[in-house]
């Protein structure tokens, strides 16, 4: 594995934050050897008491806002040195950096390993403001204050408090990445969902992670437009976790919960820094399990495995997002196994999860979610669509789908939508779907002649950000989208019809992160998506009649989160399709139906690097199936075929 293409930047609000949301991703980084730069925005430093919220005795204990920040530095340090080392008390060198004139930060570097390196800003998020409240990063971003202040740890050579502005935030951040010259970023939820079981608007999620997004993202766009590399971008819910079905199974777990341990200094003898009197986030307490924050890592924009597909001239096409724009690879002719790419399409800031619909041989049709800053650091979300010109090698410029809370006066509520889902139907008129504010399901459809209807709203409750639409034998349009307990199906009795919603499927729960469903013929559906609380892949397929099985079958798998890729096999059951995921590894996994047809079930193999959000399956113009994955090195890597059909092996990964 060339470790040197992969270097991956987290932005974090908080000392944990990485560790409670990002992980397992992190740890299986830091083990396969990448360069790991995290950059940790807030000094944390909370109430300032590292006592166990839990204790009864904590309200009379005295705050220390600059010794529970360093406390949370050293637990934080001491879990990357236990995932990189195996050991907590590996060592780390620190030094100042100045990364824009009156803005200097403490680097700590790993002494083994020189590759995982830390930058902590140390904004201070308790600090009085002249009007009597506490200076929040979310002010600054918004321009409500001019600039916040820092906040000094014990041991640090930086002791005089440094204000800094929201231009040297997003330039110090910008320095940052032409330092760690990413492939892949990590940061957090710019656009929470608020709780939709209260009343009104309540926020779901922390103010410090929203605002460190923004930052992040602003910081993004300035650094793309020189930048030689453009990496993948990966959002990760945070405090919504606990609303929908858990993705991680018990393995997965228990090695995340061992590393809050240390974090939290529960294995702790002494503080390898020598700088405090109880290393770690005391406010943990003894229990990593008690929050449900912990038991998912959840994309916020859950990845599609919809984004391969074979287009004009018999070439097949591959879509996903680098830096906020569009990429598309193709291939350089029908089934040569050679492509070209990535283009980058289009300008502004597209969120990392497309809708990719067509008819089969013809042009793609590409849905995005865009977002676009306006003064006062609010941002509208739009809908926007694109299609491939004829050829399938350009496309046209972006228009605006708006959205189904487009006019409402509270920005936060179009700030919500879901990613897209779309398919065309069997006359060519495009729909796309959306989660809506309410928490239900909204489409907006082309009609005969190209033109857009208006939003329409189909109803549902608490539905998930992870839709799938698909265009069955009859030409008509199917959405399916999991919701608390169950999928929920939206269809059309006939071609242009009003939309019916099936209240009688029943799934059992479903995993934060995707569902696909396939035409598995004879007029019928298969759905793929994953165990809530196991990751394990299930299949749930359609009876003759149209009626749904009780509950769906365990295909198994490696673990992991994410979408299934997904392709029906003729002749074959809904174990023995082709099948590929992310596993716990971050791996592409890979099933394939056997050459004897009286040989069932799945057949689960590990291959390649790690990927990024979802793979996705196709057959090129030979008949050959072809895998492909967006790796952590921001490149396509390409699984194909040697001899198509049942049994035909896989040859080399390729990598474009």
């Amino acid at each position: 594995m060339n470790h040197d293409a992969r270097s991956i930047l987290h932005v974090v609000a908080h000392q944990d934050d990485d560790l409670y949301f990002m992980n397992p991703d992190l740890v299986r980084a830091l083990q396969d050897g990448d360069r790991i730069t995290t950059v940790v925005l807030t000094a944390g430093e909370g109430d300032g008491i590292n006592a166990d919220t839990d204790n009864p005795r904590r309200a009379s204990l005295p705050p220390d806002f600059s010794g529970y920040s360093t406390a949370r530095g050293c637990g934080l340090r001491s879990a990357y040195a236990r995932m990189t080392t195996g050991d907590r008390n590996s060592p780390w060198n620190r030094d100042v950096v100045d990364l824009v004139p009156g803005f200097a930060v403490e680097r700590f570097v790993l002494a083994a390993d020189e590759r995982v390196q830390m930058f902590f800003c140390q904004l201070h998020m308790s600090a009085a403001t002249p009007e009597g409240t506490r200076a929040r990063i979310t002010d600054l971003w918004a321009g409500r204050t001019a600039t916040q202040p820092t906040l000094p740890v014990r041991g640090s050579v930086l002791t005089e408090v440094q204000h800094i502005s929201r231009d040297q935030v997003i330039g110090g951040l910008v320095t940052l990445l032409a330092y760690a010259r990413p492939t892949t970023v990590r940061t957090m939820d710019p656009d929470p969902e608020h709780d939709g079981g209260k009343q009104g608007f309540v926020m779901s999620d922390h103010l410090d992670h929203t605002a460190t997004t923004q930052f992040a993202l602003a910081a993004l766009e300035r650094y793309r437009a020189g930048a030689q590399v453009i990496p993948v971008v990966e959002h990760f819910r945070a405090y919504s976790n606990r609303f929908w079905g858990y993705n991680l199974d018990a393995t997965a777990l228990t090695e995340k919960a061992q590393y809050l341990a240390t974090y939290a200094g529960l294995d702790a003898t002494a503080c390898p820094q020598g700088t405090c009197d109880e290393c770690g986030d005391r406010q943990l307490g003894t229990n990593p399990y008690r929050s449900t924050h912990m038991r998912s890592a959840a994309y916020r924009y859950s990845p599609d495995a919809n984004w391969l597909r074979l287009g004009p001239g018999g070439r097949l096409n591959a879509f996903g997002v680098l830096g906020g724009r569009l990429a598309f690879w193709s291939e350089t002719g029908p089934g040569t196994g050679d492509w070209r790419g990535p283009f980058l399409v289009g300008e502004g800031w597209i969120s990392p999860t497309l809708a990719v619909a067509g008819r089969p041989g013809g042009p793609a049709h590409v849905v995005a979610l865009r977002r676009q800053h306006v003064p006062g650091g609010d941002v509208n979300v739009d809908l926007v669509h694109t299609m491939q010109d004829p050829e399938g090698n350009g496309f046209y410029d972006w228009e605006s789908l708006e959205n189904p809370d487009w006019h409402h006066t509270d920005r936060r509520h179009q700030r919500e939508m879901g990613v897209p889902s779309a398919a065309v139907d069997g006359t060519g008129r495009l729909h796309v779907f959306v989660r809506n504010f309410g928490q239900g399901v909204s489409t907006r459809r082309q009609t005969e002649h190209g033109a857009w209807g208006p939003w329409e709203d189909l109803g549902g409750s608490f539905v998930q950000d992870a839709g799938t639409a698909l265009c069955n034998e009859l030409g008509a349009i199917e959405l399916y989208v999991p919701g608390k307990g169950s999928v929920h199906r939206f269809h059309q009795n006939d071609v242009g019809g009003a939309f019916v919603r099936d209240d009688t499927l029943t799934t059992g729960k479903v995993a934060t992160g995707g569902i696909t469903a396939v035409n598995s013929g004879g007029g019928r559906t298969c759905l793929y998506f994953r165990e809530a609380a196991t990751g394990q892949v299930m299949a749930y397929r359609q009876h003759d009649n149209g009626r749904w099985p009780g509950s769906g079958a365990g295909v198994g798998g490696h673990g992991g989160t994410g979408a299934i890729a997904a392709l029906w096999a003729p002749e074959r059951g809904a174990r023995e399709a082709y099948l590929a995921h992310r596993g716990s590894r971050g791996r592409l996994v890979v099933s394939m139906p056997l050459p004897d047809k009286d040989v069932s079930g799945a057949h689960w193999r590990e291959r390649g690097e790690m990927l990024t959000h979802a793979p996705a399956m196709a057959l090129d113009a030979n008949g050959s199936l072809v895998i492909t994955a967006i790796g952590t090195d921001g490149r396509l890597h390409v699984h194909r075929q040697l001899v198509p059909g049942p049994g035909g092996p896989l040859g080399p990964v390729r990598v474009f």
